[in-house]
């Protein structure tokens, strides 16, 4: 099985849309009309909703996963050999599978859908060998580690589930993302894995202990699908917005979008040297791009019904189409580049200011000392203990804020010269949160939502994502790299704009059990588009030198 392969995922609450008439514009299969699927034995003959599909290379065989009905209908899990011809049935799912996942090495294939039941078989000899019950709910997308000893199970409850395979018990739990999660990938390398969910986000994940390593923001819409090219480079994410949007697996930076689609992109999957992607959609399309030239290759006929999963066959002749009435094998298209579209004329893309935030006002929760500078920094000193810092800033004036910039800074004072008050200099920040204050009379006070958290270092474990995660026994911290300065850039969402003259509060959750990692000297920056032809700032990091010379008033040694 290549680690590309294709998982389906619904959007939003899918009982709200089967209710009534059914928005997808597709025809709701009657029970009169499948009634004699089951006797169908070829994939040709097969009318039944494919909504999931997976290949085993050994064989090879094709299993796809749906039913009578997106939901509440009996569903069936089909064996196929490559010519087409049915092998067997896994029989055991009471209403619709939406997820189906075979092991690398073709022994294992696990199922799972509406019932909430995850089911782990025997392939090769079609038999249950295990049943996982933990989720609460719908269970919507599945993911075997390369090496066949964890299954990630990912549920409309908002968890992750990693199980290991040698007991069958759930070894990690991770609640995920606020809201269901919908799709789930684990890395060639094992190491991580990615979930997208109903919250609009893609998250990164280590795959050995589920910690946090990287929140992506992009995405309009709940994701549908994600795929890892087998080059280990990159990987891609689809949604209920109608693009698909590729991410470096290095530096989880987004390197393209593709756009095109005019329904929800369904699902997605590479080839078997990840240098062709297949996105498919409601609507009916299939399209091919090139991943090395980040373009569209001429794709398959439009299909008459609605997509939900594609995959290559392992030798790559062919795709795997799964739709509402059934599902077919398509030879794969010779790869022939579309011309490019017309490029709009476009303007000048603003570049991006950072200002010093000048702090007016320090409160510790626990009655710590903090000496603001002239130049923005904050030296704490005096008592120590799980703290919470409240800080209060004016915002610049000039455009919306895009991001804030903490950067925790080293000083001769603190123990190794910091910036944390730890003995070894280390600092664990918990939470990070602001508020922004309007500057009408009303003084209305906002939530500042932030959609992503990097940092220049975090500490292996102690992702600055954990700083964002509402949980206070996690946070970011810096072991390995002290004695430095260190930026963490919180992009703020769009949807919250932050204004010139507003005024932002603050607060930052110190709760490390010890007491004694909180930060000991620190500033703060915000990002401001400006116009295209003014210079552009970004906060330096202090030479160490300078950092020794520079001491804030009435600050003591620790």
């Amino acid at each position: 099985m290549r680690i590309d392969h294709i998982r389906q995922r619904p959007v939003r609450s899918l009982l709200s849309v089967l209710i009534g008439s059914f928005f997808f514009a597709v025809p709701l299969v009657v029970a009169d009309e499948a009634s004699n699927k089951k006797t169908d034995d070829t994939i040709s003959s097969f009318s039944r909703w494919v909504i999931a599909a997976d290949y085993a290379i050994e064989g090879p065989l094709l299993v796809t996963a749906g039913g009578e009905s997106l939901l509440y209908r009996p569903g069936d899990v089909i064996i196929w050999k490559s010519d087409g011809s049915r092998v067997g049935e896994l029989s055991g799912h009471p209403t619709a599978v939406w997820a189906v996942e075979v092991s690398a090495d073709g022994k294992l294939a696990a199922t799972a859908g509406y019932d909430g039941l995850v089911k782990v078989w025997d392939l090769q000899g079609q038999k249950l060998k295990v049943d996982l019950k933990q989720h609460k709910g719908w269970v919507r997308s599945l993911a075997f580690s390369p090496n066949g000893s964890q299954l990630a199970t990912a549920g409309e409850d908002g968890k992750v589930f990693l199980w290991d395979m040698q007991d069958g018990k759930a070894a990690i739990t991770v609640a995920a993302h606020k809201g269901p999660v919908t799709a789930i990938a684990f890395s060639p390398n094992g190491k991580t894995f990615v979930t997208g969910g109903g919250d609009n986000l893609v998250k990164v994940w280590n795959a050995a202990d589920g910690t946090a390593i990287q929140t992506l923001a992009g995405h309009e819409d709940t994701i549908w699908a994600i795929a890892y090219s087998p080059t280990h480079s990159q990987f891609v994410s689809t949604a209920a917005d109608r693009t698909v949007r590729v991410w470096s697996a290095d530096t989880f930076k987004q390197t393209a979008v593709f756009t095109g689609h005019k329904d929800w992109v369904t699902s997605a999957g590479f080839n078997s040297d990840g240098t062709r992607l297949v996105t498919a959609s409601l609507d009916g399309v299939i399209k091919l791009w090139d991943i090395p030239k980040q373009r569209e290759q001429q794709g398959l006929k439009r299909q008459d019904s609605s997509v939900w999963c594609v995959t290559f066959a392992p030798d790559d002749q062919s795709i795997f189409v799964g739709t509402h009435s059934g599902g077919r094998v398509i030879p794969t298209p010779v790869a022939k580049l579309l011309p490019l579209p017309p490029k709009p004329a476009l303007s000048p893309a603003p570049q991006t200011v950072s200002k010093p935030l000048v702090l007016t006002e320090f409160k510790s929760l626990i009655g710590a000392t903090g000496v603001i500078a002239d130049d923005g920094s904050v030296r704490v000193s005096g008592k120590k203990g799980k703290d919470i810092y409240t800080l209060t800033a004016v915002v610049p004036e000039g455009p919306a804020v895009t991001a804030i910039r903490l950067e925790v800074l080293p000083d001769k004072t603190l123990p190794a010269q910091g910036p944390g008050r730890a003995a070894n200099g280390n600092f664990v920040l918990s939470e990070f949160n602001a508020k922004a204050i309007s500057t009408d009379k009303q003084k209305t006070e906002t939530l500042v939502m932030f959609t992503t958290a990097t940092a220049d270092y975090s500490q292996n474990g102690w992702p600055v994502a954990n700083a964002r995660d509402q949980k206070e026994d996690t946070g970011w911290g810096i072991a390995g790299a002290i004695g430095k300065s260190h930026i963490a850039t919180f992009q703020t969402a769009a949807h919250t704009p932050i204004k010139g003259g507003t005024t932002l509060v603050f607060t930052m959750s110190q709760q490390f059990p010890d007491g004694e990692h909180s930060i000991g000297k620190f500033r703060f920056f915000a990002d401001q588009k400006a116009p295209v032809g003014d210079s552009v700032v970004t906060p330096e990091k202090p030479n160490a030198k300078d950092n020794q010379k520079k001491k804030a008033p009435n600050s003591q040694n620790e």
